[in-house]
């Protein structure tokens, strides 16, 4: 995976969280506050799971772009 990839993984990623940030920080309130509905739940578990995922994804590509610049 070459450095340029990454990059646009990082700049998708980037895009993605600045849209669905207000979204997110809605939820993140109204579940700190215990007043989600179960639907809204649902979809801030998703999120949550999503953006571990992604997470995990860029630090993979991260270390097959490290390992392969040190061979």
């Amino acid at each position: 995976m070459e450095k340029r990839t990454i990059e646009q993984l990082e700049a998708a990623l980037d895009a993605v969280s600045k849209d669905l940030a207000p979204r997110v920080e809605e939820l993140a309130q109204k579940s700190t506050n215990g007043v989600l509905t179960p639907e809204e739940h649902r979809e801030y578990a998703e999120v949550v799971r999503l953006n571990d995922m992604l997470s995990l994804l860029k630090l993979q590509a991260e270390e097959v772009w490290t390992m392969r610049a040190a061979s």
